[in-house]
């Protein structure tokens, strides 16, 4: 994450779209990160160890939980930015009322 404050007056209305791009990169980076490490143990030394020194294998999955993490991040900013849900005594007595006045005809 950046250090800069974000303006998220231009993203309001489109939160629900920016959420569900979030889960969808979540959970094909949850993926990645499932199949790297099964390549990663399956690459183990025969005393068992993981290869950890400088092996591209490694390195590919540690980016994909540097980029869960970043994920995570962004999972909390949204949380922060949800918009106010409607409040369901309103829409309540908006219905209750349109009864009285169909009654009343």
């Amino acid at each position: 994450m950046s250090d800069q404050d974000v303006d998220f007056s231009s993203i309001r209305g489109d939160w629900f779209f920016h959420m569900n791009y979030l889960i969808n990169a979540v959970e094909q980076t949850q993926k990645l990160q499932q199949k790297l490490w099964r390549q990663v143990k399956a690459a183990r030394d025969e005393t068992g160890a993981v290869p950890v020194a400088q092996d591209h294998l490694v390195e590919e999955f540690i980016e994909a939980v540097r980029m869960t993490h970043s994920f995570m991040d962004d999972l909390i900013m949204m949380r922060e930015q949800r918009p106010a849900k409607a409040s369901k005594k309103k829409a309540g007595k908006k219905k209750a009322s349109k009864k009285k006045t169909a009654k009343k005809k």
